[in-house]
Formats: C-alpha cells, structure tokens, sequence
C-alpha cells in the first residue's frame, strides 16, 4: 500500500496547481480552461485536482481571490494595515505608507495576471451565482473597515460608515491597480508616491470635513 503524502507535499501541489491554472486563467480565460487541462499542466490526475479544488469555480476563486487555505483571507484588497497609535500630524504618512505597500504589492506580475483574470471573467461569474464575490470582496476589506473605525474612536476621522469611508480610502487603489493592469505607463502608475499622496490628501479633506 502506498504511504499517503505528508502534508508539505500537498501543500505543494496545490501551489503547483494554482501556478499552472493562473496562466492557462490568463491565456484562455476561464470558460477556456478545464480541470484536464490545470491537471495535464500540473502531471496530476484529475482525481488529485478534485482532491484539492472541489469545482473549477473553487479553483478560479483560489486562483484570482486568494487561497483561503493558506493565506486566510481574501487578496484583493490591501491587505491588513499595521497598528495607527499616532495623533493627527502622523496619519497622512501612515496611510500613505499604506497605500504605497499595496501598490507594490499589486504591481507585481503575478498580481497584475490575477486581477487581469478577475476583472474579465470574476463579475460574469458572479452574476451567473457560481462564485460569491460579494462576500470575498468585503472579507478582504474588512481590515480597512476596521481600521476607520478605530481611527473615528480616536477623534481623528469624523463619525460616519466606516465601511463607506473605507471605500473612499481604497476606490484609488483599485483604480490604479486597473491602471497598472492595462495602462502601466500612466503617470499616476510611473509616480506612486504622488499618487499615494495626493490621494490620502483628497481622502482626509473628505474624512475629516467638519471633524470635532
């Protein structure tokens, strides 16, 4: 009888396995794609596939959302920001730090393909009920949500929907993760630092209006 793998080794064939389905995902699209054709890149049996994505929906999302199973929460937001303990003067450089980290993060090429296949194929599926994006796309911003609301308890925001205002913080970041998907040349992509600051200063006109 065959000794089953350990559990390193089948860690590493769900990343072989998300590899190879990300760049068929970027080539074929996802109604292009099969789970024979991710196991014939892989060298798994189709068998093994379904040992680890149930569907290829799971797949896609595991591919362009994040692999829940190892990274614990989605990857298309910007990630979870570190502890604000700084008064008012410290926050602009805080949330521009922020938002520059994302920027590198989402201009890697890796990043740049997953979010190229989300934007193509990620709404239709939803719309179709295959994937449930909605839910992953508001996991994914919750650290940001919580962050604002943390920042209104210290008086440093004025009170409103943290989720609402978390969307003011992050819409600039989508829009230029498009940007650097289909138009890197832009000079909001060339000069992130600008970018970065001229939108934290836009977003605390906006957040701190009126602020008591």
């Amino acid at each position: 009888m065959a000794a089953r793998p350990k559990a390193s080794e089948a860690r590493d064939t769900r990343s072989e396995i998300l590899d190879a389905a990300l760049e068929l995902f970027a080539d074929k699209g996802f109604y292009g794609v099969s789970i024979r054709d991710v196991a014939r890149a892989t060298g798994v049996g189709v068998s093994a596939m379904y040992h680890h994505f149930a569907s290829k929906e799971e797949l896609f999302e595991a591919v362009v959302i994040g692999d829940l199973r190892a990274e614990g929460r989605p990857t298309l937001g910007p990630g979870t920001p570190p502890p604000f303990n700084g008064d008012a003067l410290e926050l602009p450089p805080y949330l521009e730090k922020m938002m520059l980290h994302a920027m590198d993060k989402f201009a890697v090429l890796r990043e740049r393909k997953r979010f190229r296949i989300f934007l193509s194929d990620g709404p239709r599926l939803a719309l179709e009920g295959k994937i449930n994006l909605w839910e992953k796309m508001l996991i994914a911003r919750q650290p940001i949500i919580d962050l604002m609301a943390r920042l209104m308890d210290k008086g440093l925001l004025r009170r409103a929907d943290p989720e609402l205002t978390a969307l003011g913080f992050i819409a600039p970041l989508m829009m230029w993760r498009q940007l650097m998907s289909i138009s890197p040349e832009h000079t909001w992509v060339e000069k992130p630092r600008d970018f970065a600051r001229h939108c934290v200063t836009q977003f605390l006109i906006g957040a701190q209006n009126s602020r008591e």
